[in-house]
């Protein structure tokens, strides 16, 4: 049965979401167990069924509460609840069993950090999605490998972002695939921040490293520059016209500065 934009908002505006929550629950429309993902983030309601015979998603953007439009202004998201996150798929397959999760990892220059082992690597075929997970495994961030919906999901606890690589140079970025393309340069560790804010948490993870650089778009400068003022270790920004996923070791040293 299909419900209407109208008729699903009708349904969902009852769940009591704050910013940055997310939820996973049995799908109010297919009944599909904990196939259905609702979350809020920069005064959006995002929801989404997994049910591949389910139409059921779309997106509210409705007004912002008084807290929310508040952190919106000081260009902070409240932090994601770890209590209410999505749990990790339950089931799961090494990415060697996709063609399709093998190709994407490649494609994004992820796959020599996936075979030096400096980052878990799975395909979450429910999901159909490549999952980038935590240090300690407790989360995970899952890449879309549809045309359609939500590009990458969150699972469990990140609030740490994702490091991937050995070395005593952090080097920042917004997603997990980049953070595995930095991690190919010598002594550089890939951080995502997932996203463009620093957190606390990913900034308190920062002190094991002995300096930083911050990577974002041509286009993100002041928010790059107001990112280095509150790093908790010595930190420099660069700036790129091109996608970090893209460029090659040589390019990666280039943007750096480092030879």
């Amino acid at each position: 049965m299909n419900f209407s934009y109208r008729d699903q908002w009708d349904i969902l505006k009852s769940i009591n979401l704050t910013e940055g929550d997310s939820k996973s629950i049995d799908c109010p429309f297919c009944g599909g167990r904990k196939k259905f993902n609702i979350t809020k983030m920069d005064g959006k309601t995002l929801w989404n069924c997994y049910r591949a015979s389910c139409t059921a998603k779309g997106v509210y953007s409705g007004p912002r509460s008084i807290a929310e439009a508040k952190a919106y202004m000081l260009g902070k998201k409240a932090e994601t609840s770890v209590s209410n996150a999505t749990p990790l798929p339950e089931m799961t397959t090494s990415i060697e069993n996709s063609d399709k999760a093998i190709s994407y990892v490649k494609n994004v220059n992820a796959y020599q950090a996936y075979e030096s082992g400096f980052i878990k690597l799975r395909y979450a075929p429910g999901e159909d999605r490549v999952l980038f997970y935590t240090q300690d495994g407790l989360g995970a961030v899952g890449r879309s490998l549809k045309s359609y919906g939500s590009k990458w999901w969150t699972y469990g606890n990140t609030t740490k972002g994702v490091h991937v690589g050995e070395g005593s140079t952090a080097v920042l970025v917004e997603d997990a695939a980049s953070a595995c393309a930095v991690s190919r340069c010598k002594d550089m560790v890939g951080v995502a921040l997932l996203g463009t804010n620093l957190t606390k948490d990913v900034n308190k993870s920062l002190k094991c490293y002995d300096n930083a650089v911050i990577i974002l778009d041509n286009d993100a400068k002041q928010k790059a520059m107001s990112l280095v003022r509150t790093m908790s270790i010595p930190s420099t920004m660069r700036l790129t016209k091109v996608d970090i996923k893209e460029l090659t070791v040589q390019d990666l040293y280039g943007v750096l500065n480092f030879s």
